[in-house]
C-alpha cells in the first residue's frame, strides 16, 4: 500500500479582532490541533487535551477520549485520522485544486473585508505540495479547504469571513 500519510501538513489561522485562532500540524504520526477562541479564554475549565484514534468504521461522533488535562485557555487535540479517512482529504483536496494556490494572498481592508484574518497552508504529500498564506484574502476554494480539514479532524473551524 502507498504512503497516505502526509510528509508535512500545517495550517493555521488566525482572526485577531474575534480572539480565534487553530492551528494544525502532522507531527508524530497524529494531528496535533490547538484551537483558541474568546468562549475558551472566557471559561478554562472547557478546555483539555485529548488523544482521538479514528477506526476506519467509526465516525467522528463515536471518538474515544484517551487522556484529558487542563492548558492554559488552549484547546489541544492529537488526532489519528484512519487509512480512509486520509484517502477522502487527498481526493478532496485534489478536486478543490489546492496544489494550484497561489504562494501570497493579501489584501488592505478598507470596507470590503475582515480586518486582522490571517492563515497559512504548507502541505507536502508525496511529490506534491502548496505553500500558501494570506490576510484578509482567500483562495476561491479556501472554504472547502475548511471543510475538507473539519472532516478529516472532526472539528469545526470559526472561519470568520465577510461576503
Amino acid at each position: 500500500m502507498n504512503e497516505i500519510r502526509p510528509i508535512k501538513l500545517i495550517f493555521k489561522y488566525e482572526s485577531f479582532n474575534e480572539g480565534y485562532s487553530f492551528s494544525l500540524k502532522w507531527e508524530d504520526k497524529g494531528l496535533i490541533i490547538k484551537q483558541l477562541s474568546k468562549n475558551q479564554s472566557q471559561n478554562s475549565n472547557q478546555n483539555q487535551n485529548q488523544i482521538i484514534e479514528h477506526d476506519q468504521n467509526q465516525n467522528h461522533n463515536q471518538n474515544q477520549s484517551i487522556n484529558q488535562s487542563l492548558n492554559h485557555n488552549q484547546n489541544e487535540q492529537k488526532i489519528i485520522p484512519s487509512n480512509e479517512e486520509w484517502e477522502d482529504f487527498w481526493y478532496y483536496l485534489d478536486e478543490i485544486k489546492i496544489w494550484d494556490w497561489y504562494e501570497d494572498y493579501r489584501v488592505t481592508c478598507r470596507d470590503s473585508c475582515v480586518e486582522d484574518d490571517e492563515w497559512e497552508v504548507d502541505i507536502v504529500f508525496g511529490d506534491i505540495k502548496v505553500e500558501s498564506h494570506g490576510a484578509n484574502s482567500y483562495p476561491p476554494t479556501f472554504r472547502e479547504f475548511l471543510k475538507a480539514i473539519e472532516e478529516l479532524t472532526g472539528i469545526l473551524i470559526e472561519f470568520i469571513q465577510q461576503d
